[in-house]
Formats: structure tokens, sequence, C-alpha cells
């Protein structure tokens, strides 16, 4: 998944057995159950934390992974387990207050225009009671970006396009113009009312497994922009308007930024029949499942972010299991083994 060659998966289900069988062995299974009676009883939630230090790890579409019961489940579905990609931003997250409505701003390329203008019918009803705005900008090259931030700062910015390794081996996002990480690192430090980047590789849906999406999100954030959610796959566009309007609303509706992106997921297919679901990828600084506050309610904003997830860190185990396995000389299922160089 780290290098130019294209990695495919033959079956998403035996790749999602197979995920599970590493990222939730019985043991985690185990404390999984514990810690969900705890956070019941004490009125609490769980969330799911991955922190894999190893980049051809990390670049696998572990929100694929299913436990293996008489009817298989994905804990990434579920509300009771949301994953998450832990962010390397050491930095609290901070919460941004939004006096008006949510702004969103969408770039896009000529073609897939119109289809993503679709979400103006989606959330017209949010739209015309002004709780959030959606601008969606056709763009060529940097300065289009550049010139969309300065007329209108966003608090979501969300790219649909492609992301791959050009002739120089640096990760780029491609419009008519190629745009290196360096160019929008620099473009986005300067407006820190940005608090969630979305990258949405947009094509023909196919079985092509993605990774630079995830990495190119994950180094544009910083200490303001701390939640990234990127595609692990191509989808068409109007895939991508329905996923970006069903989180955008629930957002909208107070939900916790990694409960809104689980409900995105569901979405986008049904676990028996379509793996869409497993695409989304969110990264996150602890804390910010609360990001984007409403200016009456500000004031509440160290309550909603202490109100409590009872954490399930399971990088820990991740990391004991799977080096053990990967460093140790152990024997990783063989359809991980073919994907990891």
């Amino acid at each position: 998944l780290g290098s130019p060659t294209p990695v495919y998966y033959d079956d998403p289900h035996e790749l999602g057995r197979e995920l599970g069988s590493v990222l939730y062995p019985i043991e985690v299974q185990d404390l999984m159950e514990r810690t969900a009676a705890l956070a019941l009883r004490s009125k609490r939630r769980v969330q799911i934390q991955l922190q894999i230090a190893v980049p051809e790890l990390a670049a696998l579409p572990w929100e694929w992974a299913t436990i293996a019961t008489s009817q298989p489940w994905a804990p990434a579905r579920s509300d009771d387990f949301p994953v998450v990609r832990h962010s390397a931003v050491a930095s609290p997250a901070p919460t941004i207050v939004v006096d008006g409505p949510l702004r969103v701003l969408v770039c896009v390329g000529e073609a897939d225009s119109d289809a993503l203008r679709l979400l103006h019918s989606l959330l017209s009803v949010e739209i015309a009671q002004q709780r959030i705005s959606i601008d969606v900008v056709v763009v060529s090259t940097s300065t289009d970006i550049d010139v969309a931030l300065r007329r209108n700062p966003p608090q979501i910015i969300h790219f649909v396009a492609a992301v791959s390794l050009d002739a120089d081996q640096v990760v780029t996002m491609h419009y008519d113009t190629s745009i290196d990480i360096d160019e929008l690192q620099d473009m986005l430090q300067h407006y820190p009312s940005i608090g969630m980047v979305v990258i949405t590789p947009v094509g023909p849906q196919s079985a092509q497994l993605l990774a630079f999406p995830q990495i190119y999100a994950a180094l544009l954030l910083n200490r303001t922009l701390v939640t990234a959610i990127a595609f692990g796959g191509m989808c068409r566009p109007d895939v991508i308007t329905r996923y970006a309007a069903t989180c955008y609303n629930a957002i909208l509706d107070g939900t916790p930024i990694d409960l809104a992106v689980t409900r995105a997921r569901r979405v986008l297919g049904n676990i028996d029949i379509d793996p869409l679901w497993g695409y989304p990828q969110l990264r996150m600084v602890p804390g910010a499942e609360h990001l984007f506050v409403r200016a009456p309610v500000a004031a509440q904003a160290d309550w909603l972010r202490s109100a409590g997830l009872v954490v399930l860190v399971v990088c820990l185990l991740v990391t004991v299991t799977i080096l053990g396995r990967y460093l140790g000389g152990g024997t990783l299922p063989r359809f991980i083994q073919s994907m990891l160089p």
C-alpha cells in the first residue's frame, strides 16, 4: 500500500475476517466486553483508538476488520465501538466556536461539480435554517483553493480529488494541476478556523486500495486542524455526496465526530454486500469528538470535552499482537502478507 504499485482486494469479506483476526483476538474481544459493561454502568461510552507505528501496517484498511461470530460484525460500523486512528499531533484538540452556519468548502474538479452540488439539495433544510453553508468551488490550481479560502474561511474543507505519488515520490493531490503536500500545508496553517479536512478520491469504483489519501490527510493536521477523514478507495461522486451529507448532518445535530463518521459508514453500504462502508478512515486528536460548538453553548465546551469516553485503547494490544507476529518471525494472515512489501 505504501508503494506506487496498485494493491487490489479479491474478497472484502476475507480481508475483513483476516484483519479482524489480528486486530480483535479473543483477548481484545474480552476487554471490549468488559469495557462496554463499565461504560454502560457509568453512563459513558467506548471508543477504539488505533495507533500503529509500522507504516506498512498502518496503511492497511483496519476499519474493515470484522469479528467472526454467528453473525459477523464490524466495530467500525457500531455506535458502541467507534473506531478512530490516533493522531500524532500532541496538542489537545481546541474547540472551534461556530457563530452562524457551519461553513463547509468543497473543492472539486469541473467534471464532478454538478454531482457535489447535490449537497445543496440533500441539506436544503439545514441550509434554509442557516445551520450550514456549503460552498462548492471548481478548482484547477492551488491558487483557486487559496482564493476560495480567503473569500470565506471554512471550518471544514473537503477535497474531492485523487491522491498519489508524483515522479519525485512526493504525495500529491490532483486537479487540473498537482498540489503537493508542502504547498497545501503552508496554505492551511493560515486558517485556524479549519478544524476538519476531508479527502475523497473520485472515480469509478474499483477493488483497488489506496493509502495515499490518508497519508496526505494526516500530514495536513496541525495544532488547530485536528481531524481528518480520508477514503481508502475511489468512489463515484454521488456516493461521496451521500456520505458527506450524512456525516455533516450528524455533526450539525451535535453527534460526536467519531459517531457521525460511523453513521455515514452505515449509509455507504451493507456489510454483506458493498465494501464501500469500510473506505472512510477517521484520524483525530483525542478530545476532538465535540470539535465544533455553537456560540450560545460555547461556555459548555469544557463540559462537552470531559463528559466522557471510557476509551478502549486497542493500540497497545494491537502493537503487541501485530509486531510480535510481523517482527518476531511469526506469521500474519496470508491476505495481509500479500499486501505488505
